[in-house]
């Protein structure tokens, strides 16, 4: 039998444990699954790096149109704490490195556009679109409304925040790596540091390697 606490429902420990063995009843997609063909909207860029050139002016972008160049994409899932703002200089870390290892970064967040625009206050390379209603973590199964996070972990004040993730995508939509951060590290300490970066950035370099691509600044001039 379960507790009602301050009108939210608290579970006992012997339910808790049995659904951390579930990873809180979600099933979000792996390494070797098909991403969806999601949308991005003009109006949800917070920072629109890539979206450049001849995306500059799409009112809408398909996920597709950054896989077209046959560079692996890497998408991560990120959100600030509440009243924190969100850490653009670990973002800005993990760009360069992803692009020195032949991919592209965009980064999906349900964090409020305002609290980026306090964070951004330079020219950056980087591409962050918001996730309005988490509509793409919920194609990713990183997001339930019915079933919020909030629930299962402590200190979580969120009602909606969608579970960290960080993909690796190639050019055919396959992806190739993934980290699904179930114990909320990356959201509690941020992204810096974390031991997962080494690994992913290998398979983005094994991706580019395999999809021969190679950046801009080693293709040799004939």
């Amino acid at each position: 039998m379960s507790t009602i606490i301050a009108g939210r429902q608290k579970l006992h420990p012997v339910d808790y444990v049995s659904a951390r063995t579930r990873h809180f009843g979600y099933y979000p997609l792996i390494k070797g699954n098909t991403i969806p063909g999601f949308y991005l909207h003009a109006e949800d860029g917070i920072a629109r790096h890539l979206a450049s050139g001849s995306l500059a002016n799409e009112l809408i972008i398909s996920v597709q149109d950054f896989l077209d160049c046959q560079q692996p994409l890497v998408l991560v899932f990120y959100n600030a704490q509440l009243g924190k703002i969100p850490d653009i200089k670990a973002l800005e870390s993990l760009q360069a490195d992803v692009q020195v290892m032949g991919g592209k970064l965009v980064v999906l967040t349900n964090t409020p556009a305002r609290y980026f625009k306090k964070a951004i206050r330079h020219k950056n390379s980087l591409t962050i679109f918001y996730d309005r209603d988490n509509a793409i973590a919920e194609q990713f199964g990183l997001y339930d409304a019915f079933n919020p996070l909030w629930q299962w972990v402590s200190g979580v004040e969120h009602d909606d925040l969608a579970l960290p993730a960080y993909y690796v995508v190639t050019p055919d939509r396959q992806i190739a790596y993934h980290h699904i951060d179930y114990n909320l590290t990356s959201f509690k300490e941020g992204i810096s540091g974390q031991p997962f970066i080494s690994d992913l950035l290998t398979e983005v370099y094994r991706s580019s390697q395999q999809f021969n691509y190679q950046p801009v600044q080693y293709r040799s001039v004939s």
